[in-house]
C-alpha cells in the first residue's frame, strides 16, 4: 500500500513540471460551486487541454530519446557481438594449434 502511494506521489511530482508550463487561472464561480458563465467552464476546459497536449508532448520527446538511447545500446551488442565471434574464431585456433603441438610427428596428417 505504501509502495503504491509512493508510485502515485512520484508520477504526481514528475508530472509537475509540465503542468507549471500551463497555468490555468482560478476560477472564483466554480470554486463556489456555481457556474456563472459557461466561459468559464470552456475556459477551463480548453486550460486541461493544454496541460494534457504538454504533457503528450513532453512524452513524446521522452520516448524518442528512450528510442534513441535502445538504438544505441544496440549497436555497442552488435559490435560486442561481433567482437565475441572473432576472439571465438582466434580461441579456436590457437586451441587446434595446440592440439597440433601435442600430436607426435608420427601421427601427424602431412
Amino acid at each position: 500500500m505504501r509502495r503504491s502511494l509512493g508510485l502515485i506521489l512520484l508520477l504526481l511530482a514528475a508530472a509537475a513540471p509540465a503542468r507549471a508550463d500551463v497555468a490555468c487561472p482560478v476560477q472564483a464561480s466554480g470554486v463556489s460551486g456555481v457556474i456563472a458563465d459557461q466561459k468559464d467552464v470552456i475556459g477551463a476546459v480548453n486550460c486541461l487541454g493544454q496541460q494534457l497536449a504538454r504533457l503528450r508532448n513532453d512524452a513524446t520527446v521522452s520516448d524518442r530519446a528512450t528510442a534513441a538511447r535502445i538504438d544505441d545500446l544496440a549497436r555497442q551488442i552488435a559490435a560486442l557481438q561481433s567482437a565475441v565471434n572473432v576472439l571465438a574464431k582466434r580461441v579456436g585456433a590457437l586451441e587446434a594449434n595446440i592440439v597440433d603441438s601435442e600430436t607426435p610427428l608420427a601421427k601427424r596428417p602431412w
